[in-house]
């Protein structure tokens, strides 16, 4: 897992589905099998074709909500 803090990153051995088990579900939210975000840190949701989103963090990045991830981000950040 690459875990970044602003403008640096770590590196962990740890499995994202550890991770999601082990944080906050209020704080964090998986969004993609690849990636879980920061909610604080979730600036807007932008639609993209295909049914999914493009998730907007404060910094300007830009991470995928796959639609398999749709509804429990939607009961998690209360979109």
């Amino acid at each position: 897992v690459r875990l970044h803090r602003g403008k640096q990153y770590h590196l962990l051995r740890e499995s994202l589905n550890h991770l999601e088990t082990t944080l906050d579900p209020r704080r964090f939210a998986r969004i993609h099998r690849s990636a879980m975000v920061n909610l604080t840190r979730v600036r807007a949701l932008e639609p993209v074709p295909g049914g999914e989103y493009d998730v907007i963090l404060t910094d300007g990045r830009r991470l995928t909500l796959s639609r398999g991830y749709r509804d429990k981000f939607y009961e998690r950040f209360r979109v």
